[in-house]
């Protein structure tokens, strides 16, 4: 078994400690001295394990989507059908791994901060492009091809609102909850996008 280095151990301690301060001040209030407290240690250790805030806020933003993919390729390798594997990729989402208050925080604020961060808006982008890319790939084996990127988009769009919904009363349901909300959005895209 791999030693955890300690330079590992406190970059994942700043991380934490980053998605905690999200969570309990919002990106207002989220500044190196904030972060540094909430993980007990110097705020010089930022720059020296990151660079700074901004690297930071990057390693947070990659660590959630690592979590997610990592979560998602599981659930795929289990899935036999085209609708278990777009339950899969939805779920994935949803995952209690994944799908807890301080995440939902979080990745909700860097959602808003995007547009104003080039690091931050191509992560989001790539991520948008591959949950987009892995539901139609779904979808086109569902619906009509004609109604694919439709019932991607309609997918897409309940998620999102769970999210955001989640976000803004952190205990409105939990990842199973959330989850199954999901799948009904589901349910409902290929009733709709089936018979027109």
């Amino acid at each position: 078994m791999a030693r955890v280095k300690m330079q590992d151990i406190r970059r994942q301690e700043l991380i934490d400690a980053t998605v905690q301060t999200l969570y309990k001040k919002g990106f207002a209030e989220l500044t190196v001295n904030e972060i540094s407290k909430e993980a007990g240690i110097s705020g010089g250790n930022i720059h020296y394990y990151f660079g700074g805030k901004d690297e930071l806020l990057e390693a947070t933003m990659r660590s959630f989507l690592t979590t997610l993919r990592e979560v998602c390729v599981a659930r795929l390798a289990n899935a036999t059908s085209a609708r278990e594997r777009l339950d899969a990729v939805v779920l994935s989402n949803f995952d209690a791994a994944f799908f807890k208050p301080q995440t939902v925080a979080a990745w909700t604020q860097f959602w808003a901060q995007a547009p104003y961060s080039v690091t931050l808006h191509r992560l989001q982008k790539i991520n948008s492009a591959r949950v987009h890319s892995n539901i139609l790939q779904a979808f086109r084996q569902i619906v009509p091809a004609g109604q694919a990127h439709d019932a991607t988009n309609m997918v897409k769009i309940v998620m999102d609102g769970i999210w955001l919904r989640c976000a803004q009363e952190p205990n409105f349901m939990d990842a199973a909850q959330a989850g199954a909300l999901a799948i009904k959005g589901v349910d409902a895209a290929i009733k709709l996008y089936s018979k027109e």
